[in-house]
């Protein structure tokens, strides 16, 4: 059987305009070749736990809740009331992370002491599952989708993901009305007190407006160090315990 490499091949044509963009424009120094093995093996972890995850959320029914009026809605309508309640789903999904509850599911994230595109990769087993489920529940509201929607989709997650912890000197206080930058993301990922429960937007920064957890970059300032102060062992760090 002949290995499909589009998928591959999508990724990593990503990940080279994103390290050309941090290349020419970057906000902090990384060294790269200090770094970018440790990543590829988070990044390794983490499609080991997407395929655990895509048993798991395979096996959920989820009955088709939606009525007929909303299911014969054009599918572009139907896409952005999708990817508003996703990102909505997101915002509150990465707040209740930071609880002391559920705090340890995300630790490994906010492990990396730099930021970079693929910096953001990582995600332990439990933060994969829970991250998931929204999309299980939210999928109806699509209903019939077509096969395309998905592989587009799994690009959009990709670039989000990559564009949120890039490494760029990107400011614009207009975009951040409305969108998450990656200077707008840092913040968040700084070892600054100010603001641990602060910007926890993916895609849209008018949650944490309306929910009253934004933090303004300018305050933070271009300074900022990033990491966790607890230690911990790496693979206790992967499966969230």
């Amino acid at each position: 059987m002949d290995f499909d490499y589009t998928p591959f091949l999508i990724y990593w044509s990503i990940g080279a305009a994103f390290f050309l963009a941090e290349w020419r424009y970057p906000a902090r120094p990384v060294q790269y070749r200090l770094v970018f093995i440790k990543d590829l093996l988070a990044l390794g972890t983490y499609n080991l736990f997407f395929l655990a995850t895509v048993f798991v959320t395979d096996r959920i029914a989820i009955p088709n809740y939606v009525p007929w009026r909303f299911q014969s809605l054009p599918f572009a309508v139907k896409v952005v009331f999708f990817v508003l309640v996703i990102d909505c789903s997101a915002y509150w999904l990465h707040r209740l992370w930071h609880t002391a509850w559920l705090w340890r599911i995300h630790q490994w994230h906010h492990s990396p002491t730099y930021m970079y595109w693929l910096a953001g990769i990582r995600a332990s087993l439990p933060q994969v599952i829970m991250a998931a489920i929204p999309f299980v529940i939210w999928l109806p509201l699509l209903k019939p989708v077509p096969p395309l929607f998905f592989i587009l989709y799994s690009v959009y997650l990709i670039v989000t993901n990559n564009w949120m912890h890039m490494n760029v000197t990107w400011r614009s206080r207009r975009l951040e009305w409305i969108f998450v930058t990656p200077r707008y993301h840092h913040v968040h990922h700084g070892d600054d007190p100010r603001f641990y429960m602060r910007n926890f937007g993916v895609v849209f920064t008018f949650w944490d407006r309306l929910f009253g957890t934004y933090a303004d970059p300018e305050v933070a300032g271009p300074e900022i160090r990033f990491g966790i102060q607890e230690s911990a062992g790496p693979i206790r760090l992967a499966i969230g315990l």
